[in-house]
């Protein structure tokens, strides 16, 4: 948008007397390109302007009322069907498992290794007992 902004403004014939009120000229420029923009950049050019005092944006503040608006649109829709729900109070009955189905027994205990029994050296170093030295 800055760049046909630009171009407008380098490629207009300007008349100094004219450019004298440049808010004047300024003016009916931005009624002009506002009238042949469309909704989307509109949007897109003030979307991030602060517009309360609390800093809040156009942007933010169109998001929220949206939700709003949309959190109001779930709500009725399921009211609607609450209006035409039935409720039963039968307690559910329990899921029977048959006993064939279940594995009561307990897989093996891995088996304990045995200790060696180590003898130490001459030379200080632990060998099992019954090796040969060298």
């Amino acid at each position: 948008m800055k760049e046909s902004i630009d171009k407008i403004v380098q490629e207009g014939d300007w008349e100094f007397a004219k450019l004298l009120k440049l808010n004047d000229v300024c003016r009916d420029l931005a009624k002009n390109y506002y009238n042949s923009l469309d909704a989307s950049t509109i949007l897109e050019l003030i979307w991030e302007t602060q517009i309360d005092e609390g800093g809040r944006t156009l942007g933010q503040i169109i998001s929220m009322e949206c939700r709003n608006i949309l959190q109001a649109e779930f709500a009725g829709s399921f009211q609607k069907c609450f209006e035409t729900a039935t409720v039963q109070f039968k307690s559910p009955t329990k899921e029977v498992v048959p006993d064939k189905s279940i594995n009561t027994e307990q897989p093996p205990l891995p088996k304990t290794k045995k200790e060696r029994k180590t003898v130490k050296g001459e030379d200080g170093i632990d060998m099992p007992k019954g090796v040969k030295r060298i």
